[in-house]
């Protein structure tokens, strides 16, 4: 046979007919839709934001794009409601392949029987296809429907299918999805619900319809009833669970949604969390606990027309936000949408730790030492106390303890402004974020702005250093890692990550937490050293100018409690003052945490003992004749010895001074004594009766002078500003003066023309004239001080 007639001979045998051809390829058609008819996405709608605490209650929901109460899909369906869902709509479900042909044939005898549509006779998995495919309910939509639910039987298990299908099924209104059905019907959660109420939720699905307040309600518990029966058929309740489901009431109107951190949920959709099942930190019980006493705060706060609080709660331990309250407003006119815990507010005195704890890390203070408090100018800028009084000369814990604003701006100087803010940036003050020449000397002072969330994480990880050292006996501080709000953040820290440095080592913080454990507690807290079981909190508050922000930080091993109290609009009130206002609520709080008398270890390792004067609180020399011990940074070794001291030959009663050329034929004794600079004597005499003034000069020695005054204002080379009224005269600047001698009389001079004595209270006015100009003043024995100034346009 030849070659063409055994390739025609092949050709007849295995020619396909026509009809197979057909037959072939619309079964390949039918296999390739197969494969690829479900969309990659089964559902695309948008999904509610929902915020859960740390045990995984809902906190808050905030609804979808689409104004559907969708939350995001369940991890696990509970076993109540795959009951209920396959006793009332697919009894086969677990061994159907997707499509029942019982449920089927059972549709078509009951819709023949009534005339009409009764039953649809779809299974789960093909109500799956419909909710996502949509359209009309038509044959041609039953069959894609049909195979959908096939090829999901592939692609998905049955666990699976459940949590699709309880994810996205209708239930009445707006209301998609068991979760939220849960919640907006019976306000708990899917695994708390009972089994009528589970059976309740089965039937919806199937007519959401039947839940309209006031209509159906016989229909619906009809249904209901059906299948709490089902479920004891099968076996899945018994006689007594069954009988006292049917006893409980129906569906109501929908519930309003827990809100208890609505701030938090916001700032998470900000945060690019939107349309989640966002896991946080916070603890539920302190969530609720502590909103309704915010509220109770708040009620009275109202009363002094202050319309805002917030509060931030850290597990320091832990490294959690256990609690996140961000503004307790009752109306919208009071910005209560404004989340004050991340809000940039002036910081008032609540800074001054930090520079305090890194003064004495340096070794350039410590606690007991004086500094100065006396009336300072600085370009412009004089600072003042709270009270307007000065105490002269205080020592380092006091001026803290009660938040002097003239030492602490006296601390910043020497300090440097430029490496201060170096510090801050280092402790997470990412608000303060001018340069040093913007902020100035009243950096210290609320001159900047910063939040209540980077300043509680800021006195969280001095706590936590502390807490290290305390775990370790090493004196390696911590990192000061930010404090974490959601799960997802959550990592444990390597020892190597413990170790890395801070700015502040244990040492300094332990100091200052020693300090801020004598700050005046409020009222109803004065006495609370009289009792043993008393908490000890180290805290601090502060004040910004004009009385617009009240704060209070207090710390302990456990917690930092942060608190805010003002107006978000910035309106100032007498009131709004730290520690009345703030402190009286963070104490409230304290009260309610778990208390426990453990405080800090010092920590030996960068403390030492020094010897120091008594009088000045300065390492003592050999002119110091009262000494003490106190523990201190093992850097104060740095710091110069006591220059407050000096040597004297006195008459035995100690009432005059000599000098060594006009001793003759006198009485004399040396003694060793305290003597601060002329000004801070002023003042410091005033707190202090038992300071004893140096003595004067015997007349004996009058001819040698002595100066006994200062001038407090103008300082040298003071650049001024002239002031005209509204009257559009010059306004006069006033000079002022401070002598030791309660009556010492001054003479001034401005350019040698005279101006006038003032005697006691050193106070005079000048009429500016523009130009550089020397001021000269006088005492009674001829001692003269002048002072260059020069008067601006």
């Amino acid at each position: 046979m030849s070659l063409k007639n055994n390739i025609y001979y092949l050709y007849k045998k295995f020619k396909i007919s026509r009809k197979r051809k057909i037959l072939l390829l619309l079964f390949l058609t039918f296999f390739i839709y197969f494969l690829f008819c479900l969309p990659s996405t089964l559902f695309k709608a948008p999904h509610s934001t929902i915020l859960l605490s740390k045990e995984g209650k809902l906190l808050n929901a905030k609804i979808a794009d689409d104004g559907q109460w969708r939350f995001p899909d369940v991890e696990k369906t509970p076993q109540k409601f795959k009951d209920a869902i396959i006793a009332f709509e697919d009894h086969n479900f677990y061994t159907h392949w997707g499509v029942s042909v019982k449920a089927i044939g059972r549709a078509i005898k009951e819709n023949y029987t009534a005339k009409k549509i009764v039953s649809g006779g779809s299974t789960i998995t093909m109500q799956i296809a419909r909710l996502s495919r949509g359209g009309k309910r038509n044959f041609w939509n039953k069959l894609i429907e049909a195979i959908w639910a096939l090829r999901l039987e592939f692609k998905y298990s049955k666990k699976e299918l459940l949590n699709i299908y309880a994810s996205h099924a209708p239930f009445g209104g707006n209301i998609v999805g068991i979760e939220a059905a849960a919640w907006r019907y019976y306000g708990q959660a899917p695994e708390d619900l009972s089994w009528s109420q589970m059976a309740t939720l089965a039937v919806l699905p199937n007519s959401p319809s039947l839940v309209r307040p006031g209509k159906n309600q016989e229909i619906l518990l009809q249904k209901r009833n059906k299948v709490l029966k089902t479920l004891l058929n099968y076996g899945k309740i018994d006689e007594v669970t069954y009988e006292l489901s049917l006893e409980e009431p129906l569906i109501g109107p929908p519930k309003k949604l827990p809100s208890f951190a609505p701030h938090l949920i916001q700032k998470a959709i900000q945060e690019g969390k939107k349309g989640s099942r966002i896991h946080t930190t916070l603890l539920y019980q302190r969530q609720v606990e502590f909103s309704e006493l915010m509220q109770r705060h708040q009620k009275n706060l109202n009363q002094n027309f202050i319309h805002n609080a917030s509060l931030l709660i850290i597990d320091v331990k832990s490294n959690e936000v256990i609690t996140y309250i961000g503004n307790t407003a009752e109306t919208n006119h009071h910005q209560k949408y404004v989340d004050i815990i991340q809000a940039p507010r002036s910081t008032g005195s609540i800074l001054k730790p930090f520079l305090y704890s890194a003064m004495m890390q340096e070794g350039m203070i410590h606690n007991q030492q004086l500094i100065p408090d006396i009336p300072m100018y600085f370009d412009q800028f004089s600072p003042q106390n709270y009270d307007k009084s000065y105490k002269g000369a205080i020592s380092v814990a006091e001026a803290l303890s009660q938040s002097l604003n003239v030492p602490a701006v006296y601390l910043l100087k020497q300090y440097g402004v430029e490496k201060f803010l170096q510090l801050l940036h280092a402790l997470g003050q990412n608000k303060i974020n001018k340069n040093a020449d913007y902020y100035g000397l009243s950096l210290i002072l609320g001159g900047a702005e910063s939040s209540l969330w980077d300043i509680a994480n800021a006195y969280a990880g001095m706590v936590k250093t502390l807490n290290y050292y305390n775990q370790t006996n090493l004196y390696n501080p911590t990192t000061w890692n930010t404090i974490q709000l959601y799960q997802t953040q959550l990592s444990k820290i390597d020892e190597k990550d413990m170790k890395t440095s801070s700015r502040i080592d244990a040492g300094a913080i332990y100091e200052v937490f020693e300090i801020l454990l004598e700050v005046n507690r409020p009222y109803m807290e004065s006495s609370w050293k009289k009792f043993s079981s008393s908490h000890r909190i180290a805290w601090k508050t502060g004040t910004s100018y004009g009385n617009r922000d009240a704060w209070a930080v207090g710390c302990t091993p456990d917690y930092v409690v942060a608190v805010w109290a003002g107006n978000a609009t910035g309106e100032g009130r007498p009131s709004i003052i730290g520690t009345t206002t703030a402190g009286a609520i963070m104490f409230d709080i304290f009260s309610r945490l778990k208390k426990s008398k453990k405080w800090f270890n010092m920590p030996y390792d960068e403390l030492e003992k020094i010897g120091i004067c008594k009088e000045s609180g300065h390492r003592s020399t050999l002119d110091c004749v009262k000494v003490d011990s106190v523990w201190a940074h093992r850097n104060v070794e740095r710091e110069d010895a006591c220059h407050f001291h000096r040597t004297i030959l006195t008459d035995l009663d100690e009432n005059y001074r000599y000098y060594q050329n006009c001793t003759q034929g006198k009485r004399t004794k040396t003694v060793s004594w305290f003597e601060l600079p002329p000004l801070q004597a002023y003042f410091y005499k005033k707190n202090h009766p038992e300071y004893k003034l140096i003595p004067p000069i015997h007349p004996d020695c009058s001819s040698t002078l002595e100066e006994n005054f200062s001038i407090i204002y103008p300082k040298y080379n003071n650049k001024i500003i002239g002031t005209v009224g509204l009257d559009g005269k010059k306004k006069p600047i006033v000079f002022e003066a401070s002598s030791i001698r309660a009556n010492e009389t001054l003479f001034w001079h401005v350019d040698n023309e005279y101006l006038g004595e003032t005697s006691g209270s050193h106070t005079i006015k000048y009429f500016p004239t523009p130009g550089k100009h020397v001021l000269s003043v006088l005492d009674s024995n001829g001692n003269q001080k002048k002072i260059l100034f020069e008067i601006l346009q």
